[in-house]
C-alpha cells in the first residue's frame, strides 16, 4: 500500500515539474514575441528622397519639345499611394503613383525604404503591361545606378532646361534604352528633362 502510494506520489510530482516546464516555456516563448515587436525594424524614406520623387495628387508637369515648343506633352500626378508594407517584423515606407501623359502611355512610379537610409525607386512604362524602364539605388543620401543593370548616376552641379537654371541635378542615364536613354531630375520638382531613345528631347516648361 504504502508502495503504491509512493508511486502514486512520484506521478504527482512528474505531472507538477511537467507543468511547470510548460508553464515557464509559455512565459519564455511569450517574453520571446514581445522581444520581437519591441525591435521591429522600421525603415522609412528621407526628406532628401521624398523632395525628389513625393508630390501631391494632381501635380502637373508641362514638357515642350526641344526642337518644336509647339509639341507640348502634359502630365498629371494621379493614384498616389503613401503607406507603409510589414512582414514580421519589417516595416517599410513605400510611395507609388501614377503619372498621365496627354501624348504618351501612363507611367507607373514606385518608391521603397529598403533599409535604414537606403531606398530604390523604379520607373515603369505601361504597353501591353507595366514594365520596369528606369530604376535608382539610393543610399546615404546618394543616388546610384542599381547594380545589374548597367545604369550610371551622374551629379551635375547645374543644368540648364530652356531658361530655367536648376542646381543640384541627378543625371541617371540608362543602359538598357528600353524607353528613355537619359532623365534628369531636380529636387521639390522631378524630372525637368526626358531624352527618348528615338532622339527626342522633352524639356520642362512648367510645374504645379
Amino acid at each position: 500500500m504504502l508502495c503504491f502510494f509512493s508511486y502514486f506520489a512520484n506521478v504527482n510530482t512528474l505531472r507538477q515539474v511537467y507543468y511547470t516546464v510548460l508553464l515557464i516555456g509559455g512565459i519564455f516563448m511569450s517574453l520571446s514575441g514581445c522581444r520581437k515587436l519591441a525591435t521591429r525594424e522600421v525603415y522609412s524614406l528621407d526628406a532628401n528622397f521624398k523632395s525628389i520623387f513625393s508630390f501631391n495628387e494632381g501635380s502637373t508637369w508641362i514638357y515642350y519639345l526641344s526642337t518644336d515648343t509647339s509639341k507640348k506633352e502634359t502630365v498629371e500626378l494621379k493614384n498616389r499611394m503613401v503607406g507603409k508594407m510589414r512582414f514580421d517584423n519589417l516595416e517599410q515606407e513605400f510611395i507609388s503613383y501614377e503619372l498621365h501623359s496627354t501624348m504618351d502611355s501612363t507611367q507607373l512610379v514606385r518608391c521603397m525604404a529598403t533599409g535604414e537610409n537606403t531606398a530604390r525607386w523604379a520607373l515603369l512604362y505601361k504597353d501591353s503591361f507595366y514594365r520596369q524602364v528606369a530604376e535608382m539605388y539610393y543610399s546615404a543620401s546618394l543616388f546610384s545606378g542599381v547594380m545589374g543593370n548597367g545604369d550610371t548616376v551622374t551629379y551635375l552641379p547645374t543644368l540648364s532646361v530652356g531658361d530655367v537654371m536648376y542646381y543640384n541635378v541627378i543625371e541617371l542615364r540608362s543602359a538598357r534604352k528600353k524607353k528613355y536613354s537619359r532623365l534628369y531630375f531636380s529636387g521639390n520638382t522631378g524630372i525637368v528633362r526626358k531624352d527618348y531613345v528615338d532622339g527626342r528631347t522633352y524639356l520642362l516648361k512648367s510645374f504645379r
